[in-house]
């Protein structure tokens, strides 16, 4: 029955007379984890590894179908009513109907099919890529509008409210704008985009340990909110550690807190280097490390396999290394400055999941 089914995908748009197909990039985060939703900054960085979403418009189309080449499932969605229940695996892809559905008059997709070389749950921001790439999609058919900070908010609405996932903006501008910036993380947020030296390679490995982003996110989430509750809501721009030593905090507030501020400055620290004319990548490295060690030990969302992993990168060569995305699984990167040092590091990667080399890309497009 499998084999039928993926055959099915196969053959699905053989037979596409309008057809196209738009592309996003997953990213990492360089600086700034577990930030966004506390308005704070990051800095993020669209990579080589893209999700396309190749569609078929039919204006006579009574209902659309979705595939991917990530699962087996094949789903089909009626037209005749407003989509209400988010449980499926196209979920996303529901959401983003949801949001345009009062718009969608003319031009109706028939089919939607994604093809995506970014692993999914694993910290690299697919669900956003998908998100980013069908709000890009549904803006082209409607109006002709391609205001990359737009996607990016209606993308977040999707994500945030339509879903009710436990996510800041990070992802969705990431996907969107591609390439590195820094973005103060709240709504119409500031953006300065950055260069990073052109030697500078990134592996990625992944531990195929399979975690929801959503859960380990919102572990961490009340713990913070919870200790800013007690401190009374302080401006986490202007919080220090005198403020929270004299709060008396439990020991797991204070050491979320102190994890806040922490990657916080480390945060800052990378910015001004950024900003430079001439970038230190060993120090850059340095910070990258700083930062997995605090979300190692004051978030506490770390996992033994992505340590060891950060270390395995360190030990052949690497500047800097530390997880990306929510933590508890999922992918770690190693900053490299140069492509021997890559390939090292890539190969000794590779028994703990998979991993590849990447590099900054753009955002999203047309293909």
């Amino acid at each position: 029955m499998r084999g039928e089914e993926n055959l099915s995908k196969r053959n699905l748009f053989l037979c596409m007379e309008k057809k196209g197909s738009i592309s996003s990039p997953g990213r990492i985060c360089l600086f700034g984890e577990h930030q966004d939703y506390l308005g704070l900054p990051v800095i993020p960085m669209a990579i080589n590894r893209r999700l396309k979403l190749h569609y078929q418009l039919n204006e006579n189309s009574t209902h659309v179908t979705f595939c991917s080449n990530q699962v087996d499932h094949i789903e089909t969605m009626s037209y005749n009513q407003k989509p209400n229940k988010f449980e499926s695996i196209y979920s996303y892809l529901m959401a983003v109907f949801s949001y345009f559905w009062d718009h969608m008059d003319q031009k109706m997709i028939s089919k939607l099919m994604i093809d995506s070389d970014i692993p999914i749950r694993a910290g690299l921001s697919s669900s956003a890529a998908l998100l980013v790439a069908s709000t890009f999609l549904f803006n082209n058919i409607l109006t002709q509008e391609h205001i990359l900070e737009e996607i990016a908010e209606i993308a977040y609405f999707c994500e945030h409210e339509i879903l009710g996932v436990s996510c800041g903006r990070m992802d969705q501008y990431a996907s969107s704008l591609g390439g590195i910036f820094h973005m103060t993380s709240h709504k119409n947020p500031n953006i300065v985009h950055l260069r990073l030296n052109r030697e500078a390679f990134f592996v990625i490995g992944d531990s195929r340990v399979e975690r929801k982003a959503d859960i380990p996110l919102k572990t961490v989430q009340d713990d913070i909110f919870e200790a800013l509750r007690i401190m009374s809501t302080p401006n986490l721009l202007e919080l220090n550690l005198r403020d929270i030593k004299a709060k008396r905090l439990s020991k797991k507030h204070e050491k979320r807190l102190i994890g806040v501020i922490g990657v916080r400055d480390n945060t800052l620290k990378a910015f001004d280097e950024f900003k430079k004319n001439k970038r230190d990548l060993e120090y850059i490295g340095s910070l990258i490390t700083e930062q997995q060690n605090l979300l190692k030990d004051n978030y506490e969302v770390s996992h033994p396999k992505l340590d060891k992993m950060c270390q395995i990168s360190e030990i052949n060569g690497a500047l800097g290394a530390k997880l990306t995305g929510a933590g508890f699984g999922g992918c770690m990167f190693a900053l490299c400055a140069d492509k021997d040092t890559a390939l090292r590091i890539k190969n000794s990667l590779q028994k703990f999941g998979t991993s590849f080399i990447t590099k900054i890309d753009s955002g999203v497009r047309e293909d």
